[in-house]
């Protein structure tokens, strides 16, 4: 079956998208006339997180092509939401772990889940359920899959092996990790296929032995709210700035010794338990807390550098929502953005701390550099686009339905 969106090609010298003259929804409904109505099951859809917001634009995009979806999450109270085909089932928590201000981890297994999806399944059964976390929600979806004989796909976001490895005990560190991918591989286990953001996550996922048919679901931005024309700075400054979590696992306290001697303006955007102690090292930085939409979209306009030091996510849609606005982002090599930016073209993918001031200082010194892949970026940020990214997710759903 032919799809509108050709696979996302990358070497040293391109990555290559490209898409049908038809148009996405008469696409849609030739590549989808088995799917009717899907169940995605997941432990955070409101939250500041980048999971949650690919889930979000999943559940946007879906409601606009009219295709039934039953959200099942958390929130602070039982409620449900009805956003045309969309439904949003939000149950309260019970007995949960505040980890980070605005993100909770619900402890145990919510059953009261099934009387909704029983009711669900009678009036019109799920052709497909994805599990999108592999936490408490991710389980009551995987057990309840599984008892109705429902086609399950899952959709990997986070390195938790990583995030738990990390703040264990350096002598547990490595049983930590291992066990940690002993329960990814067994949650996954009974999905028709597992599908990461790039191809350097997926590739994680096979050296990991995951057993599933294994491909890609990238992901979108909205370039008419990231966008170069916000900028409104008139100085000559040089503006670096950080966005994301203020957290361990982003490596944030790689950010002082990075700008050390820089001399260019520093943004922290975003907030989380490491803000204290960058406040004392980064005495000159501006601090704004989380931002969000257009006030987000100008902060990034007025930037001209985005440090990533993270390497444990596994795409960085900051990264993406810079270089739509412009921005030349300065990305740590591993897992996530250094997958699918080109560096020295629209980004420097470095090494280390010592890495990153290296390719800062080069930008902040080099007018036409920065000017060039300033362009170089947002172009390349066009190629993204959400409708066509849901599309691949799509065609998943269709396969795993058709199997089962």
């Amino acid at each position: 079956m032919k799809l509108g969106i050709a696979p996302i090609v990358m070497d040293s010298e391109e990555l290559v998208m490209t898409v049908d003259e038809r148009s996405f929804e008469a696409e849609v409904a030739a590549s989808d006339s088995t799917i009717s109505r899907i169940a995605l099951f997941t432990d955070t859809f409101a939250e500041v997180n980048g999971a949650a917001h690919t889930l979000r634009k999943v559940a946007e995009t879906v409601q606009g092509l009219g295709i039934g979806l039953d959200v099942y999450t958390y929130g602070e109270e039982n409620a449900v939401e009805e956003r045309g085909s969309v439904r949003i089932l939000t149950f309260d928590h019970r007995l949960s772990r505040t980890y980070y201000e605005r993100l909770r981890f619900e402890l145990v297994p919510d059953f009261r889940v099934g009387e909704t999806w029983r009711r669900a399944m009678r009036e019109h059964p799920y052709d497909v359920v994805h599990l999108a976390t592999p936490g408490s929600m991710g389980l009551v979806g995987r057990a309840l899959a599984n008892r109705s004989r429902r086609a399950l796909v899952g959709t990997y976001h986070t390195h938790l092996a990583d995030y738990g490895a990390m703040r264990s005990s350096a002598a547990m560190r490595k049983i930590i990790h291992g066990l940690s991918w002993e329960f990814l591989r067994w949650f996954y286990a009974p999905c028709v296929s597992v599908l990461g953001p790039t191809e350097g996550v997926v590739e994680e996922l096979r050296r990991r032995r995951f057993r599933n048919q294994l491909g890609v679901f990238t992901r979108g931005i909205d370039l008419d709210l990231y966008n170069v024309a916000r900028r409104q700075r008139q100085d000559t400054d040089v503006v670096t700035s950080y966005v994301g979590r203020l957290a361990p696992e982003k490596n944030v306290r790689f950010l002082p010794d990075i700008v050390s001697g820089t001399q260019s303006p520093v943004w922290i955007i975003g907030d989380g338990p490491e803000r204290p102690w960058l406040e004392q090292k980064l005495h000159r930085a501006r601090f704004t807390g989380y931002l969000f939409g257009e006030q987000l979209a100008n902060a990034y306009a007025d930037s001209d550098l985005l440090l990533f030091p993270s390497t444990t996510d596994t795409f960085g849609n900051v990264v993406l929502e810079a270089m739509a606005s412009g921005v030349v982002p300065i990305v740590a090599k591993g897992p996530g953005p250094s997958d699918f930016v080109q560096h020295g073209e629209n980004a420097f993918i470095c090494e280390g701390p010592d890495g990153m001031r290296d390719a800062m200082t080069r930008l902040i010194r080099n007018p036409e550099l920065r000017l060039n892949m300033r362009h170089n970026a947002r172009r390349f940020a066009e190629r993204f686009d959400w409708q066509h990214a849901v599309q691949q997710l799509l065609q998943h759903y269709r396969s795993a339905a058709v199997s089962r």
